[in-house]
């Protein structure tokens, strides 16, 4: 079976080593099944290159693209269970409509506009509807530090910045259990309903945030 960087380059994907070399990431830190019958939602069609090489890496997969360029709708290959819809990813209507339509979701990557907000709306939007150990993937991440892409080093807001307070939610902000055992005794089976009930604003439904150069894998629990 080709390697996913062997894929990309064939079909001219900016995934590849030719250019951001995020495939070899993808193909050590991914945890399917090359095999598995997949649901996939890319945010970004732009060329069409990518939701082709996601269709042969994972053959008897369902892959959805959106973009809001009306143009992309002509990647759309039914018969290779390839589909594209048209829309903005910062429309909580559209999000909900494709979501409730092909979803829910194995893997969801944003490689869309790359502007901050619609990358945190985004995943607030469209999080829950990736299954449990499913994965949600932020490509280009490098771009929160931009300016053009209302970015900065450090600057709250910015995608890199929202995921490191996932990190927090990752631990429940440092809680414990409060009817039993030490501080230094801790199991989150335990500690899930606790902070559901005490809580609610930690997210418990999130396994690890994962940081690489350009990317950010997202783990449901």
């Amino acid at each position: 079976m080709k390697t996913f960087d062997k894929i990309a380059k064939y079909y001219g994907t900016d995934k590849s080593s030719e250019v951001h070399n995020y495939c070899e990431k993808y193909e050590k830190w991914f945890p399917f099944n090359r095999l598995e019958p997949l649901k996939i939602l890319e945010i970004g069609v732009l060329d069409g290159q990518s939701l082709l090489s996601w269709r042969d890496i994972y053959p008897n997969a369902t892959i959805v693209g959106i973009d809001i360029d009306s143009k992309c709708k002509s990647f759309e290959n039914i018969d290779r269970k390839i589909y594209v819809e048209i829309g903005s990813q910062d429309d909580p209507d559209f999000l909900q409509n494709v979501a409730s339509k092909y979803g829910p979701f194995d893997f969801i990557l944003d490689d869309g506009s790359h502007m901050q907000s619609h990358i945190v709306f985004s995943f607030n939007h469209l999080f829950d509807y990736v299954r449990s150990e499913g994965i949600y993937v932020i490509e280009d991440s490098t771009s929160a530090y931009w300016d053009d892409y209302e970015g900065g080093f450090r600057k709250k807001g910015t995608s890199v910045e929202f995921c490191k307070d996932l990190v927090d939610d990752v631990n429940f902000n440092g809680i414990y259990q409060s009817s039993f055992w030490s501080v230094h005794a801790r199991r989150e089976d335990y500690l899930i309903p606790q902070v559901n009930r005490t809580n609610p604003e930690i997210r418990t439904d999130i396994e690890s945030v994962n940081f690489l150069n350009g990317i950010i894998i997202i783990t449901k629990r």
